[in-house]
C-alpha cells in the first residue's frame, strides 16, 4: 500500500478507486509482489482534471510527473539488495498504476517499502510505521499493519476527502504453493483450492484504525 501512496494522495479527489497488493510466496521465501492503483472507475473524471490543473485548490499531478514518480519508485526499489525484476506500468487509457517485482526474501520487500516510504513521506505522515510489512517463518506467513493515522485526524480531514476515502477499497491477495491451515483475519476468504486467500477493507477503515490488513496465515 505504501508504495503508492504518493499518487493515491495526489488523485485524492477522484471518486472511487481500488489499491490493491498481490503476493505470490514459495515455500523458501521468496517470491513476487505488485502493487496496484485502480482509478479505472473514476477514469473520466480523471482525464478532465489532468487537464484542469488543480481541483478544489488541490494540484493535479501531470502525466509526466506520476512517471517520474513510478521511475523513482522502481529505481529505489531495484536498489536494495535482494530485489529484482522491478517494474512499473502506466494504463492511460484506464487510469491503472503497476509497480511489480521479485524478492529473494521477505526483509528484502519491508526494506523496500520502508524506503520508498520514507521518501515520499518525510513527516511520517501517511506512511505506515513501527511493526509493518511481511514474515515468513515457522510454516505462518504474515501481514503485519500499523498506520499512523487515527479517528480523530481523519475527523478532521476535507469532508470530500472523506467521501473519496469510504469509496475507495484496499484488497489484499496472498497465493502460496501449498494448502493453507488456518487464517487469523475474521474477513479473509479462502480460495477455493485452498491455497490463497483475499481480504477487501475499505481504505476509510484502514486509515481511522477500525480496520486491519494484519493477518497470519498457518500451513
Amino acid at each position: 500500500m505504501k508504495i503508492l501512496a504518493t499518487i493515491m494522495l495526489a488523485f485524492l479527489l477522484t471518486g472511487c478507486f481500488e489499491i490493491r497488493e498481490e503476493v505470490n510466496m514459495k515455500a523458501d521465501g521468496s517470491g513476487e509482489v505488485s502493487f496496484v492503483l485502480n482509478l479505472s472507475q473514476s477514469k473520466q473524471n480523471m482525464a478532465k482534471y489532468m487537464t484542469m490543473g488543480t481541483v478544489e485548490g488541490y494540484k493535479v499531478p501531470t502525466k509526466d510527473e506520476v512517471e517520474s514518480n513510478l521511475q523513482k519508485i522502481k529505481n529505489t526499489m531495484a536498489a536494495v539488495p535482494g530485489m529484482s525484476a522491478v517494474l512499473t506500468k502506466s494504463d492511460w487509457s484506464n487510469f491503472i498504476f503497476t509497480v511489480s517485482g521479485r524478492f529473494a526474501h521477505v526483509e528484502a520487500l519491508n526494506k523496500a517499502m520502508e524506503i520508498v516510504a520514507k521518501e515520499y513521506d518525510k513527516k511520517g505522515k501517511f506512511a505506515a510505521s513501527g511493526n509493518s510489512g511481511f514474515g515468513y517463518s515457522n510454516g505462518q506467513f504474515k501481514r503485519q499493519f500499523n498506520y499512523p493515522t487515527k479517528a480523530k485526524e481523519y475527523a478532521e480531514l476535507p469532508s470530500v476527502q472523506r467521501y473519496v476515502l469510504e469509496s475507495a477499497t484496499m484488497t489484499s491477495i496472498y497465493r502460496f504453493d501449498r494448502s493453507i491451515r488456518k487464517l487469523s483475519h475474521p474477513k479473509a476468504q479462502l480460495s477455493p483450492s485452498g491455497k490463497a486467500v483475499m481480504l477487501t477493507l475499505p481504505l476509510s477503515e484502514l486509515m481511522k484504525g477500525t480496520g486491519t490488513l494484519s493477518e497470519t496465515v498457518t500451513f
